[in-house]
């Protein structure tokens, strides 16, 4: 997997187009295709219409959302397509860097809370097996969450760098 700054001159980005239309009155099937969506990392250019690089394992996600759109009674039209310029490429890559620095924001907030609870129940000293147990329960699901955030972090959003020092260096 080639990173945006690792591209060649001349190199042309492919993409992965998806176009859905569900009924309407479906909010729980648009709620569960968005969420789908951005477990897989793509960008939505307006409504209804998002962009992937175009990868066989993503290309396989949206192979299975389209399906699963087809089944509930929704339109798909999955669609290969190249960025028509460099400076083009360069901006959609620009709004995944985008998504994925708001992500990774969010996760260092996250690590920042759980690391003032921690200080709190030190302050305390209530320190029970039990919530020795929940926190590191709650710490290993920050760093899930953060594996999962860079399977879908395509083009080295400068974001990581701050994930990475809260959780790996703390």
């Amino acid at each position: 997997m080639r990173k945006a700054a690792e591209q060649r001159p001349g190199d042309t980005q492919r993409w992965l187009l998806l176009i859905y239309r569900i009924q309407a009155g479906s909010s729980s099937r648009r709620t569960y295709v968005w969420r789908q969506l951005r477990q897989l990392g793509a960008v939505y250019l307006q409504q209804a219409v998002a962009v992937l690089p175009d990868r066989p394992e993503l290309r396989a996600g949206l192979d299975q959302l389209g399906a699963r759109i087809r089944a509930v009674g929704g339109a798909v039209s999955l669609l290969e397509t190249a960025s028509p310029s460099a400076p083009g490429g360069a901006a959609l890559v620009g709004r995944f860097n985008l998504a994925r620095d708001a992500e990774y924001d969010e996760l260092v907030e996250s690590v920042e809370r759980f690391e003032d609870e921690i200080r709190r129940e030190a302050r305390k000293r209530r320190f029970m097996f039990a919530e020795l147990e929940e926190s590191e329960t709650d710490w290993e699901k920050l760093r899930r969450w953060f594996a999962r955030l860079t399977e879908r972090d395509f083009f080295g959003a400068a974001g990581r760098a701050d994930a990475e020092a809260v959780l790996w260096v703390r």
